[in-house]
């Protein structure tokens, strides 16, 4: 799953990039929070498993997704208070904690149904 979190980061950073582009700082900034658990599941995936051949245990690796999504949820609660509307902040927080927390719990379904294919087979 790390080539899809990094294809789901990669069309946020262009959405980024695209608002600040824009002059839309207020959106790129929404969007930020976006990125910490794609990035987050990218970086255990490719880079210290596949490229830097590290030993990441399937709690290491649940850890680091709980810990994005908890450092979300308070980035997103912080920004939210920079909307102008009530309604403009019920929506954003629901929508991109959902969004992380519904992303964050397939993810770890993946490592562990992974981990349970590494415990049956034998090496």
């Amino acid at each position: 799953m790390g080539i899809e979190c990094a294809v789901i980061a990669g069309i946020f950073v262009i959405f980024i990039l695209v608002c600040f582009c824009t002059k839309r700082t207020a959106w790129a900034w929404a969007t930020l929070p976006l990125l910490l658990v794609p990035l987050t599941d990218f970086i255990i995936e490719n880079l210290l498993i596949t490229t830097m051949k590290m030993e990441v245990t399937a709690f290491g690796a649940i850890t680091a997704l709980v810990v994005a999504v908890a450092i979300t949820a308070a980035w997103v609660g912080f920004y939210s208070g920079h909307l102008d509307h009530k309604r403009y902040k019920a929506t954003y927080i629901g929508i991109t904690n959902v969004f992380n927390v519904a992303l964050a719990a397939i993810l770890i379904e993946n490592i562990l149904s992974r981990a349970a294919l590494d415990s049956v087979i034998p090496a």
